[in-house]
């Protein structure tokens, strides 16, 4: 059974080597580990930073306590938090959302 990667990946330079790094991890739920593709990386801190990132954590929480350089850290928070889109407003005397 072949796997798809439709997980987010990151592209960082964390051992002077540009390398792309997996964010979720590999493993399905049920104990099995899928395949990593070619020039495709696991790394637990990357990973750990994600998750903490969409936790709220600052970046430089994460480089501190995951001794990730700062601007990795800063790239990790800004794919876990993207910009957030505005919410409609509603007038609730008129009824009229825009």
């Amino acid at each position: 059974m072949a796997f798809t990667y439709a997980d987010p990946t990151i592209r960082l330079n964390l051992d002077g080597i540009p390398t792309t790094y997996l964010l979720a991890t590999p493993d399905t739920g049920s104990g099995v580990v899928r395949p990593l593709p070619y020039g495709l990386v696991y790394d637990l801190r990357v990973h750990t930073a994600y998750v903490l990132a969409q936790q709220g954590h600052r970046a430089v929480w994460l480089a501190t306590h995951l001794d990730l350089p700062r601007d990795a850290a800063r790239r990790i928070v800004a794919l876990a938090r993207p910009t957030p889109v505005p919410r409609p407003l509603t007038d609730r005397a008129l009824g009229i959302t825009y």
